[in-house]
Order: structure tokens, then C-alpha cells, then sequence
């Protein structure tokens, strides 16, 4: 019995995580009140505050003794040093699995652009941002090195705050230029051509990373 309740105590948890990091990729409002949220989503405060701590530890939450979480404002530093991370993190790991990406990699990333473009069309900006995410974290899954994996997935969680905290969240030329930013690294990886594969990988960082700054408000 205990462990059925430890089990239905987990699924609440990371339940009330998915829920509220969603919620803090999207929300305009700053402060979270647990009371709040459990009321929201019909859950029990445990979840909610479990959730609430996991978020705080990955630094997608801000926490103040006797107030509560707070969602964290944009600073220019931010995105800054979460491009930074990824110009090294993600170019190291595509160089490192390029020669094992097979057909059916590609396949899986030629389905995630269409999945983009058909998102823009619906102007879904969240279905647009989980497929752009699963095209990066494809190169680390087949990477397999959980540390990275776990740091790319943090990564790429704070990078998508932060483009929803920007201007250019709902620019279309802007994702209209990264889904063929990504069409052009999946032609030279058909091509087997490494090198030009890598240059595109890091030119489309580059751009998103300026057209995050372009839109960027405090």
C-alpha cells in the first residue's frame, strides 16, 4: 500500500512539473502562488510545492523565504550565457555523432521541420518550440551521455522562456527562417558532408541567438 502511494505521490510530482514548467514558459505573470496553482490544476499543495523546489534548483523559478516563487525576469546576460553554452555544448555533440546519424534519424528530423511549419500555419507557438526542441535534443539522445543530455535539456528549457519573453516570440519571418535554417542542416547531413553540416548548425545558433536579442525587452 505504501508503495502504491509513493508511486501515485511521483506521478503527481513530476505531473505538477510538467504543468508548471509549461506554465512558466508562457506565463506573463510573475509571481506563482502555490495556493494558486493547486487550485488551477486540482491538486494537493505536496506536488505543487515539490514541483515548485525542482524548478528552483534548475533555475527556471526564483524562490524568497515567506513570499514564494517568482518567474524570473529576462536579463540580456541570460541569453547571453545560454547561447554561450549552447555554441559549445551542441557543436561538440553534432560533431561527435554526425557520422552515425542514420535514414531514420533523418527521417525523425525532416517529420519535426514539417511538424514546425504546420505549427506556424496554426500560429501554435508551443507546438513550434517542442518540435524545434526535438530536432536539438535528437543529436544528444543519440549522444547518450546523460550529464549533457540533462544540461542540454535545462538549456534549451531556458532558452524557450526566453524567446517567449521576447518580441519575436510570434515573429513569423523569424521562425520561418529557423525551420529553413534546419531544413539546410538536414540537406548537408543527407549529403554526408560534415563540415558544411556543422557550419550551418552554428550559423543557425547564431541567428537565433540574434533574433532572441532583437526582440529582447526588460
Amino acid at each position: 500500500m505504501n508503495e502504491v502511494r509513493k508511486i501515485e505521490k511521483e506521478f503527481l510530482s513530476e505531473k505538477a512539473y510538467r504543468l508548471i514548467k509549461n506554465k512558466v514558459s508562457s506565463s506573463n505573470d510573475q509571481h506563482l502562488s502555490i495556493r494558486k496553482i493547486s487550485k488551477e490544476f486540482n491538486m494537493g499543495y505536496s506536488p505543487i510545492r515539490e514541483a515548485c523546489q525542482r524548478l528552483h534548483q534548475e533555475g527556471l523559478l526564483e524562490g524568497l523565504a515567506g513570499v514564494g516563487y517568482f518567474i524570473p525576469q529576462i536579463e540580456m546576460k541570460s541569453i547571453i550565457e545560454i547561447f554561450e553554452v549552447r555554441k559549445i555544448v551542441e557543436k561538440h555533440v553534432f560533431k561527435e555523432v554526425f557520422d552515425s546519424l542514420t535514414d531514420e534519424h533523418l527521417t525523425a528530423l525532416s517529420d519535426y521541420t514539417t511538424k514546425e511549419v504546420n505549427s506556424l500555419q496554426q500560429k501554435d507557438i508551443k507546438g513550434f518550440h517542442k518540435y524545434d526542441k526535438k530536432f536539438h535534443m535528437l543529436f544528444f539522445e543519440l549522444y547518450n551521455n546523460s550529464v549533457l543530455l540533462n544540461l542540454m535539456k535545462n538549456v534549451m528549457d531556458k532558452y524557450f522562456i526566453c524567446s517567449y519573453k521576447t518580441l519575436n516570440s510570434i515573429n513569423k519571418k523569424g521562425n520561418v527562417d529557423a525551420i529553413e535554417e534546419h531544413e539546410s542542416i538536414i540537406k548537408y547531413i543527407k549529403q554526408k558532408n560534415k563540415q558544411r553540416a556543422i557550419i550551418e548548425l552554428m550559423k543557425h545558433i547564431h541567428h537565433s541567438e540574434e533574433r532572441i536579442k532583437k526582440g529582447y525587452y526588460h
